[in-house]
């Protein structure tokens, strides 16, 4: 018979379970955890008929209690002298620690309260184009320098095509036509509205104020591609005048390279328009408009419901309607 090996020639074997988790184990598994609260209060009152009033239960239920009490730690714990009842020396020695212990259970099982921000610390993962990055990333490193000094913002650009691939990450970015292929049960934020442009150089003076697909395509330009292997469709839904780009000159998947090749070359470029404004304060540029009936961009964050309950998931959301805002 073939021996599971763990691939360094040795047979795998599950590691045993500490002796002391072992015997803990056993233990709970003589003891109804329900009943401890039980137990508190009648180590407190001493009284049955008392420990039922407290905890809103009938007698007799707390009397069956005490019974299984009695059994799993093997004592009488209450004994009855007279009038009075008193605890035995095994009850009054559990009376401590078990007041401590749920302390320590109702801090673990108490429902998480809301994010706090100022002083908790979260990761989070954003996967979009490196232009939506230049227009955010800005804003929300400001707004977490002021409210948020322990929340660190990763923005990367990984393939996410899948709601399996979108749980993988916190938010993905992009525009609206793309996100819906990803499913009706992904959640959605709006963010902006947004269109394509085009520029050029500013220098470059035979461009006119604005261009129809024919003229644009009568020039040299340069074009945003995703990757050389995304299909025709897919490249519509991330840039909705990709159709113009046909023969370019030169592709790059970075809309700030774009820009700075078009500031020193006799080259165009289609990207949206807010970028366009970001790419023209850097580089010797001007907005020239594209006479074209398909080019608004409509961007919204999406995330799997599989995060919903990750720490600073929902805070995330509001601050990046606070950013977009900021962007008009």
């Amino acid at each position: 018979m073939k021996r599971i090996t763990n691939g360094y020639g040795t047979p795998s074997r599950r590691t045993p379970p500490a002796a002391g988790e072992h015997d803990l184990v056993a233990r709970l598994h003589k003891v109804n955890l329900d009943l401890l609260p039980v137990l508190h209060e009648l180590l407190r009152t001493r009284s049955v008929t008392r420990t039922a009033q407290s905890l809103g239960i009938t007698q007799p239920a707390v009397s069956r209690a005490l019974r299984q009490l009695r059994g799993a730690f093997d004592d009488q714990l209450l004994i009855s002298a007279g009038r009075d009842t008193r605890l035995t020396e095994r009850a009054a020695a559990l009376a401590g620690p078990l007041g401590r212990a749920l302390g320590e259970l109702d801090l673990l099982l108490k429902p998480a309260g809301p994010f706090d921000p100022a002083t908790e610390a979260v990761h989070l993962v954003i996967n979009t184009a490196d232009y939506v990055t230049q227009l955010l990333a800005p804003i929300l490193v400001e707004i977490c320098a002021r409210e948020a000094p322990h929340v660190v913002l990763e923005f990367t650009w990984t393939g996410t095509r899948t709601a399996e691939d979108l749980a993988k990450i916190d938010f993905m970015i992009g525009p609206r036509a793309f996100g819906e292929t990803l499913g009706k049960k992904v959640g959605r934020l709006p963010l902006w509205r947004d269109e394509m442009v085009c520029i050029a150089a500013a220098a470059n003076e035979a461009i006119p104020v604005r261009l129809t697909p024919a003229q644009f395509q009568a020039l040299r330009y340069v074009a945003f591609r995703r990757s050389p292997r995304t299909p025709q469709d897919m490249r519509i839904l991330l840039q909705p005048t990709s159709t113009l780009e046909a023969a370019p000159v030169c592709t790059t998947s970075s809309f700030l390279v774009l820009g700075a090749i078009v500031g020193k070359s006799d080259c165009v470029a289609l990207v949206p328009r807010k970028v366009a404004r970001e790419l023209a304060r850097a580089e010797r540029l001007r907005i020239v408009e594209i006479a074209y009936p398909r080019k608004q961009l409509l961007i919204d964050a999406y995330w799997s419901p599989a995060t919903n309950s990750r720490r600073g998931r929902a805070w995330f959301r509001e601050l990046l309607a606070r950013a977009a805002a900021r962007l008009g």
